[in-house]
């Protein structure tokens, strides 16, 4: 199980930080700054963000054997397709219900934003559970079958 979070956990996190930047700067970074001109900063804190997504890939990689132990002995769910339910459903929760509609009901925040940017985490959480899954089969569920 070590390698499966010391290997698992810092690959997400890389790969999923810099999809972010990916999505948020070069893809939609226009966008986003227009229609977030009245509510965004001018510099991002990078570091509180690399953070946040630390947390949240360690979250995942805590989470998702004990989701997937479940869903295996009652629905006999593969480790991918338990990913991608468990993904994004972590996903929709990590962003959407709390950091979208609350920001939606407490900045300005256009609506539009919010299904957008809501939309991309959700499937970013598949993405980030399906990296951590590999990992999962790779170095864990091998071991103790």
């Amino acid at each position: 199980m070590k390698k499966y979070y010391l290997i698992g956990i810092p690959i997400t996190f890389l790969v999923i930080f810099n999809l972010g930047y990916v999505f948020h700067d070069l893809l939609m970074g226009t966008w986003l700054h227009e229609k977030e001109a009245l509510i965004s900063r001018e510099e991002y804190i990078i570091p509180a963000i690399a953070l946040a997504f630390f947390l949240y890939s360690c979250i995942q990689a805590f989470l998702l054997p004990i989701f997937y132990y479940y869903t295996k002995a009652h629905y006999q769910w593969s480790i991918y397709k338990t990913s991608i339910i468990f993904g994004g459903l972590i996903g929709f929760l990590w962003d959407a219900l709390q950091g979208g509609i609350i920001e939606y009901a407490t900045f300005k925040m256009p609506l539009e934003v919010v299904f957008v940017d809501s939309s991309y985490h959700t499937i970013e959480g598949i993405f980030a559970a399906l990296i951590l899954a590999f990992f999962y089969s790779k170095f864990y569920e091998k071991t103790t079958t």
